[in-house]
């Protein structure tokens, strides 16, 4: 089984990560599901739309439900290059970080698109790795 990583593809922000999951030497072991369109499995999980679109869920690959910085966490191991992330595993700075994450997480539409960056798209095609093309 695969991690599941429940996010809003509305935020931009998400999507990004999401990208980057996604283009990462790591995405095989990741399925990035939005929310929307998804709703009948989160509400089976046991978390409901507000929640969802508040704060990041996942499942991972063992089948635990995580919520917040665990699902950052569980998110930044996939990607290529997550070191900023690594720090928040350190005792005075992992309770920093969950106590920041919900503050940050339902503020997160006010950061500007210019600050988070664009996936890497060409006149409105984006760049689908090689291992999730369809053939």
């Amino acid at each position: 089984m695969k991690h599941q990583i429940f996010y809003d593809a509305e935020c931009p922000l998400c999507a990004r990560e999401m990208a980057l999951l996604n283009e990462s030497r790591r995405a095989v072991e990741y399925d990035t599901v939005p929310i929307q369109g998804n709703e009948d499995k989160l509400a089976q999980l046991g978390v409901s739309v507000a929640d969802a679109m508040t704060y990041l869920h996942a499942l991972d690959k063992d089948g635990n439900l995580l919520r917040g910085m665990p699902a950052v966490r569980l998110v930044h191991r996939g990607l290529d290059d997550w070191t900023i992330v690594k720090i928040t595993h350190l005792p005075i700075a992992k309770q920093l970080a969950d106590w920041f994450y919900p503050i940050f997480a339902r503020n997160r539409n006010r950061f500007p698109t210019w600050l988070i960056g664009k996936p890497k798209c060409e006149n409105g095609v984006c760049n689908v790795p090689y291992h999730q093309r369809k053939k």
